[in-house]
Order: structure tokens, then C-alpha cells, then sequence
């Protein structure tokens, strides 16, 4: 784990929804996708409930990939559609916040075997036409940079692919219509030590759980992203913070989970719980 210096001066699924004239509020957890999640997301491409260390029974994780498969990749969402924007108002969007733990685990003889992991946001819960490697099974190369997709992502990225103008092989980047992020940032999170803030490195296919928070501020149209170390509680400092507004890339109604894409060689992709809330 490196350091640099800058210095200056939640066994259990509770899924609530409520609503008024005014407002309609999500609240969604989930702590064990294998026992408590059954049929509460639709899989796509190579995705599974994933399987344990043995092979023989479930790991209460969402696996994105199959180790079984090269260059598998696929998508995990929820069956139910989130209301993201008031009804008839384009230019606003519901506050909204998720977090989630992940890890990403290579196979021992092969430790680069890509690619990554993101959370998104799409308009529909369909098996659409999308490619792995890079691509992060979030779009293909002819819809990548659509503004039809309607795609919000975020990306933890273990592959630099260069075509894509990935910044390295260990990145967190935000992704609107397109993997070509609009901001990507090394891996890492922020601890404040004497009146000084340490940025520590995490080695997001270490293996590890990780855990990572993504917000959107309407008022400042901001979307932040913070990672740590799943044990401990959420950094005081967000690993990114980018100015976008949201309202033309998100509709009314849109659906959200996670996706993900490995290489030739095996690499597990698994979530492990999930938390939204708008």
C-alpha cells in the first residue's frame, strides 16, 4: 500500500417504498443476495448467483462472471424499475445514494486477467446488445457514446485499455452513455492524519471486500464516489467528485444494479450486499 501527502490547514433484506403527491422515496437493502435475493434480480449474459469456494453451494454474492467462461461478462439488475425524476419535470432529478461491497479476485495463475466491475443506471432490464472485455458489458462499440443509451455508470477498472483511454489498470471512473469516462481517478481513498490528508492506494482485484458509496446532489449537480475497506466506516473525503448534470441522461423511471467483464483468463466479479436510497 502506498501513501501520498496533501496537506492543509448494513443477514437480512429490508425493501421499503413510499410515496406522496410529492415525492416518491426508495429505500432498498440487501445483505445476502444468495438466501434473502432470489428472484429479485434478472440476470443477463454470464451473470449467476454466485457460487462458493467449493463450487457445490451458493456464496450469497451476485457474480457478474463465470469462471467457467472465458471473456464472460453480464449484468445483475433489479427487477423493479426506480422512479429517478419527478413525473413531467425534465430538469430535475432525485437526490440519490447507493453503496455496495465488491470484490474482484484473479485465478492464482493468472493475476491480469481483467477486466472490471461498474454499477449502472439503464433505461430498460433487457439482454441488450453489449460487449465484455473493456466494455464492462455497459455498452458496445457502436453504442458506445450514444446519448440514446441513457447510461449512468460507475467503473472499477483492473484492465488498461488504451483504446478506451483508460488512465491505468487499477481506476475508478465515471461513465455517462460511454466507457470513455468522463473522469477516472487511481484507485484509492483518503484518511486524515494530523492536519493532513494520506491518499492510501487499494488494489481494487486484490481479492479483497471493498466498499463503495456513489451519491448525486441535484442542488450542486454533483456526483461523488467514495471506496475504503469494507470493515471499516466510509472515508470523510470522496475519492472523486464530478459537476454533471444528471437530468439528461437519466428518465422518469430507469433501472439500476451492476455489471461486469473479465479476459481470457478467470477472474471473479461478485457483489456482495447493496444499499439504495432517494
Amino acid at each position: 500500500m502506498t501513501m501520498q501527502t496533501l496537506c492543509f490547514i448494513t443477514l437480512f433484506i429490508a425493501i421499503s417504498i413510499s410515496q406522496t403527491t410529492s415525492t416518491c422515496a426508495y429505500r432498498l437493502k440487501f445483505d445476502n443476495f444468495g438466501i434473502n435475493g432470489s428472484n429479485l434480480f434478472t440476470f443477463h449474459g454470464d451473470a449467476e448467483y454466485g457460487p462458493d469456494n467449493s463450487r457445490m453451494s451458493r456464496s450469497g454474492a451476485l457474480a457478474l462472471t463465470q469462471y467457467t467462461i472465458p471473456f464472460a461478462h453480464g449484468r445483475a439488475i433489479f427487477i423493479n424499475p426506480i422512479t429517478f425524476k419527478p413525473p413531467n419535470n425534465a430538469s430535475s432529478v432525485y437526490p440519490f445514494k447507493t453503496s455496495f461491497t465488491f470484490s474482484i479476485t484473479p485465478h492464482k495463475t493468472n493475476p491480469t486477467s481483467g477486466h472490471g466491475l461498474a454499477f449502472l443506471v439503464v433505461p430498460n432490464n433487457k439482454n441488450d446488445v453489449v460487449f465484455g472485455l473493456g466494455y464492462l458489458s455497459l455498452v458496445n462499440r457502436t453504442s458506445n457514446g450514444n446519448p440514446s443509451n441513457h447510461l449512468f455508470a460507475v467503473e472499477f477498472d483492473v484492465f488498461q485499455d488504451k483504446s478506451l483511454h483508460d488512465i491505468n489498470d487499477n481506476h475508478v471512473g465515471i461513465d455517462i452513455n460511454s466507457v470513455d469516462s468522463v473522469v477516472s481517478v487511481k484507485s484509492g481513498y483518503w484518511v486524515m492524519t494530523r492536519n493532513c490528508w494520506l491518499f492510501k492506494d487499494l488494489k481494487l482485484n486484490s481479492g479483497d471486500k471493498y466498499t463503495a458509496w456513489i451519491e448525486y446532489n441535484d442542488n450542486y449537480k454533483l456526483i461523488s464516489v467514495t471506496i475504503g475497506l469494507a470493515h471499516l466506516k466510509k472515508p470523510n473525503r470522496p475519492l472523486v467528485e464530478a459537476k454533471f448534470d444528471l437530468s439528461s441522461v437519466l428518465l422518469e423511471k430507469m433501472y439500476a444494479g451492476f455489471a461486469g467483464s473479465m479476459g481470457r483468463g478467470v477472474e471473479d466479479h461478485e457483489i456482495w450486499d447493496r444499499t439504495f436510497q432517494n
